[in-house]
């Protein structure tokens, strides 16, 4: 099952790989290049990927631009045209790319170890990927372009459905938060890993990584501020797989203290129900993102009872003995304590039923990276999660890396399930993405992903990740405070965050 997956997200990267390329063709036929500064994929919401285009000479991007690109592209999927490759020398790549204005990916390639670089070619435009594209146009069955804000938004089919486009509302307040990385990267002339790479050479990391700190820092507190504001007693904290869900829940406690409130700070995941009655996955296995893993009915009753003003006695779970034990641990709320909770189905209205809506405060923790390859290739937020938990899992759980990517697929299906769907539940979203961290995370992660061997069903999706990291230039660990985000995984953390 899990080669499935890796082999239908290596397929579905290659489709939408095409359906930019085409894109980007469009772009040159409707606009002209010399009208375009560059078209850049910043990032992608589902199976949609938001497209901003910074254009020149007064060009304004409008509907009618947007129907003109729509059609050309239509046209070019109709013909089923054939979608080639040109090996290059890389100096001779730089300076083709140079000459055309797409200097992005001229830095880029300038850090490539390799002699020679592969451009996909499509009707006379040329452009590098990292990874593979379709082999003719047509390939392309279903696709449709939405205005929104200052781009739009190239919608592409689901693995379900691949002829037709969902319907597609974004989520407001993940594009403000992505929106807002991508801002913060522009500011500090970070936005692509060229970019990154030239601040390490030149020696400017230290300023980088304060900046980025401080910026979460500054999050951090409006979201104190504001929670303080509401006067809710619960604070809700929810986030996919190693989105640093719990040191942001640490961290936004001291936030709170300088509020002045008091706060206090649980897991739900204390509330797992025993081994042997959790719910089973299709292979036979307990399933532990399922929201039925958890006991419902006794967090809501203890809820309720804190709400009270009662005292309650808190379970805590054992994971080696995979049972609930109780040690003693009495919480009660006073006047000035708000209680932080932190777990995935924190955005569930089922899993805090029995709380008034008015007393809750619902916070989405995503790990939305602001940092491109270059311009045409985004960094997939899932990878980086992925390279987060792998270091994080190597370091406390002594797991392979081939345990973990082996385990993704089925995290990743629970996150589809379980916190995907009720992200837009939240009163704030808080983007735990670091531009730096590729930089911090890649010594870490490098030597657990070479030990896994040649031939392995992990093998491949390694191979991706290693191909990926070959961009990134190293930090050292010595530069980043103790109180980072980034600390949960790699360790050195002055929380407990595992």
């Amino acid at each position: 099952m899990k080669d499935n997956m890796f082999k239908v997200e290596s397929e579905r990267k290659n489709y939408a790989r095409t359906a930019v390329l085409i894109l980007l063709k469009a772009f040159d036929d409707v606009l002209g290049p010399e009208n375009i500064d560059k078209i850049v994929v910043e990032f992608s919401m589902g199976d949609n990927y938001f497209i901003f285009p910074n254009l020149k000479n007064g060009k304004k991007l409008d509907n009618r631009i947007i129907a003109d690109i729509w059609t050309r592209m239509h046209d070019y999927i109709e013909q089923d045209l054939p979608i080639t490759k040109k090996v290059m020398r890389v100096d001779e790549a730089i300076d083709s790319f140079n000459e055309r204005g797409m200097t992005d990916i001229a830095k880029l390639l300038h850090f490539r170890r390799t002699s020679k670089v592969t451009l996909s070619c499509f009707e006379g435009y040329e452009t590098y990927f990292y990874g593979s594209v379709l082999k003719n146009s047509g390939a392309i069955t279903a696709f449709d372009l939405m205005p929104y804000r200052n781009g739009l938004f190239l919608m592409l089919p689901t693995e379900e459905d691949p002829e037709h486009i969902q319907q597609f509302d974004p989520v407001e307040n993940l594009f403000e938060s992505q929106s807002n990385a991508y801002k913060l990267s522009h500011l500090l002339q970070c936005e692509n890993i060229a970019d990154m790479n030239e601040l390490i050479c030149e020696g400017d990391t230290t300023e980088l990584i304060l900046t980025c700190e401080s910026m979460f820092e500054h999050k951090l507190h409006q979201t104190a501020h504001e929670i303080v504001g509401t006067g809710r007693k619960f604070v809700f904290v929810a986030g996919p797989s190693s989105s640093g869900k719990t040191s942001t829940a640490n961290r936004l406690a001291y936030a709170l203290r300088i509020n002045g409130t008091k706060p206090r700070l649980i897991s739900a995941d204390n509330y797992y129900l025993d081994h042997d009655l959790r719910p089973i996955t299709e292979d036979g296995k307990p399933d532990f993102e399922s929201i039925d893993a958890l006991d419902l009915e006794l967090f809501n009753e203890h809820m309720a009872a804190l709400l009270d003003g009662e005292t309650v006695e808190m379970p805590r779970y054992d994971f080696v003995t995979g049972k609930r034990v109780y040690r003693g641990d009495k919480l009660h709320l006073g006047p000035r304590e708000i209680l932080i909770v932190e777990g995935i189905h924190c955005m569930n209205e089922r899993f805090s039923a029995s709380i008034p809506a008015d007393q809750k405060y619902k916070i989405y923790v995503s790990a939305l990276s602001p940092l491109n390859i270059d311009e045409h290739n985004r960094v997939p937020t899932s990878d980086v999660r992925l390279l987060r938990r792998i270091v994080r899992d190597f370091r406390t759980r002594g797991y392979s890396a081939a345990a973990t990517i082996s385990r993704w697929p089925d995290v990743r299906r629970g996150e589809e399930k379980n916190i995907f769907p009720y992200q837009g539940e939240a009163d704030a979203t808080i983007n735990t993405a670091l531009i730096y961290e590729l930089a911090v995370i890649k010594p870490h992660v490098e030597r657990i992903l070479f030990g896994i061997p040649r031939g392995s069903e992990e093998y491949e999706k390694a191979r991706e990740l290693l191909k990926f990291l070959d961009f990134v230039l190293p930090v050292a660990t010595d530069q980043i405070p103790p109180d980072s985000i980034i600390c949960e995984f790699i360790g050195g953390s002055c929380m407990d965050v595992g």
